[in-house]
């Protein structure tokens, strides 16, 4: 396994730091199923996330305005 088939340890929002119930950071493997792979992230939302976390900590449901799966 690479470096990057390993998802990071992340467990807040890079919004409003709550849990973001991420099931990939959970169990440390990018292809564990989660309920933000079924939802669609705007564009104006993501563009909140600061720089230093983009693609490194996932949107919680309540930021995302979706209920978890």
């Amino acid at each position: 396994m690479n470096q990057t088939d390993k998802a990071l340890p992340n467990h807040t929002c890079p919004l409003c730091g709550g849990p973001n119930a991420c099931a990939p950071a959970e169990s440390g493997q990018l292809d564990t199923p989660c309920w933000c792979r079924e939802v669609t992230f705007n564009a104006d939302l993501l563009a909140k996330v600061p720089e230093q976390l983009k693609n490194k900590a996932c949107i919680c449901a309540t930021c995302a305005g979706k209920s978890p799966v």
